[in-house]
């Protein structure tokens, strides 16, 4: 039997984002999302989104590249601009190595904290926006020693553990022009953080099949059609609504949201028996 998680990135990033998270649950196929804490709809959000669906996971959204810091700007200086907001993904690359490793571990602390603070429990698992805690080794680092401290939180797989030629697609597609050769030296760094780290838990094949340009109902069921058994997957998803007038993908978001909450979706999940599940069935897996 195949088990699944689709999960929902960039909670509280808007109304909007929510809304579609929500219906694409309670609708749809959804069983797990992850919470940029850090941003103005998360609080709210939250509220709402346990009161609604008590039975959704909830990660966290490791956020260093949109909006402000959690932690005061005084103590992550090097993570932010003049004006107190993270630098933009775009920028990453130029900024980046001045990263201090000490400002990366009490920031991701910090909204490890207030994820708690808010929901009352620990996140089912971690996950980044852009990725970028698993692709920049300090941050790799700090990912993974919170984790460890937190009673090892699953962790969304990442590229390096299996697939060089992953780690190159996404590393191209979040930093358009980047050179291979840098990609190729970045590699043996993150694995060398993750086998000189504590031991960490990647339970779940990582699918981000379905997402870019590749959001019809087909492309999901084409998905959904070959789901291996030996290992559970993620799915990878951004539903939201079309209406959204604070996301610039709010068309595309509306696009995920239909084809998530189509009826052909629901029943090819019945037809191959595929159990639905979240990351807080697999927090004991390796």
């Amino acid at each position: 039997m195949p088990k699944l998680i689709v999960n929902g990135d960039d909670f509280g990033f808007s109304e909007g984002t929510n809304a579609g998270i929500m219906k694409a649950h309670h609708e749809g196929i959804l069983t797990s999302t992850s919470v940029m804490i850090n941003l103005d709809y998360a609080a709210s959000g939250l509220e709402q989104l346990q009161q609604d669906a008590p039975s959704i996971g909830i990660g966290l959204h490791i956020n260093l590249t949109h909006g402000k810091p959690v932690a005061p700007a005084s103590h992550v200086s090097s993570l932010i601009d003049e004006a107190g907001f993270f630098h933009p993904i775009e920028n990453i690359l130029q900024v980046s190595g001045g990263y201090d490793s000490d400002e990366l571990y009490e920031e991701i602390a910090a909204q490890i904290e207030r994820f708690i603070a808010l929901t009352g429990k620990k996140p089912t698992h971690l996950d980044s926006h852009y990725h970028i805690a698993f692709l920049h080794p300090l941050a790799l680092e700090a990912t993974l020693a919170l984790a460890a401290e937190h009673g090892r939180l699953p962790l969304r797989e990442s590229a390096f553990q299996n697939s060089t030629d992953k780690l190159i697609k996404d590393m191209q597609h979040f930093f358009p022009g980047i050179p291979d050769t840098y990609i190729q030296e970045l590699i043996p760094t993150l694995q060398e953080v993750a086998a000189n780290g504590p031991d960490y838990a990647m339970p779940a094949r990582f699918e981000t099949g379905f997402s870019g340009e590749n959001i019809t109902l087909g492309d999901l069921l084409v998905i959904l059609a070959d789901l291996p058994e030996e290992r559970p997957t993620e799915l990878l998803c951004h539903p939201g609504t079309g209406n959204d007038l604070l996301n610039p993908k709010a068309t595309a978001r509306q696009r995920e949201l239909d084809a998530l909450t189509h009826p052909t979706a629901r029943e090819l999940i019945d037809r191959y028996d595929i159990s639905l599940i979240s990351y807080a069935d697999l927090a004991n897996a390796k």
